[in-house]
């Protein structure tokens, strides 16, 4: 795996963190979500919705070199928006940007981290010992609330 860097998301971030976030969506959710469920989705990444959670939560992006790779973001106690590029996908920085968002929310004393997955990152997520909480169902499909304790 190439060395990360790290840094919050910017204003000037916006475009290329939705793009970077609604192909991932595409990519990746298309075997477990139908096409409406994707356009959804990818609406809620549009740049305007991306202005107003880097206004509202922290967003750290990750680079290897100059390359946008992935994304991950934490509102209260919420693990949100973990992206990877696609063709990075499988190779730890998923895992990486997890336990990098895990130790901020160490940092406000959060006894525990909480994720809406999609039925595409389960697995993902129970690897790293998140525990299925219950299924969801929204307007964009079905998601699974997890958790994780972080005693």
């Amino acid at each position: 795996m190439k060395l990360l860097k790290f840094r919050q998301a910017t204003f000037a971030d916006v475009v290329s963190l939705s793009e970077l976030i609604r192909r991932t969506i595409r990519v990746s959710n298309s075997k477990d979500y139908d096409q409406k469920s994707i356009d959804l989705l990818c609406a809620i990444f549009e740049p305007e919705p991306v202005t107003e959670r880097i206004e509202k939560e922290l967003i750290l992006l990750s680079f290897a070199g100059t390359r946008l790779v992935g994304t991950v973001g934490l509102k209260g106690d919420y693990l949100r928006s973990l992206f990877v590029e696609p063709v990075y996908q499988g190779q730890g920085f998923g895992r990486v940007l997890t336990t990098r968002i895990e130790e901020e929310a160490r940092k406000n004393a959060m006894p525990e981290i909480m994720v809406h997955s999609s039925l595409t990152a389960q697995e993902f997520y129970s690897a790293l010992g998140y525990n299925f909480v219950e299924l969801q169902s929204y307007p964009e499909g079905p998601f699974v609330l997890m958790r994780k304790p972080l005693q």
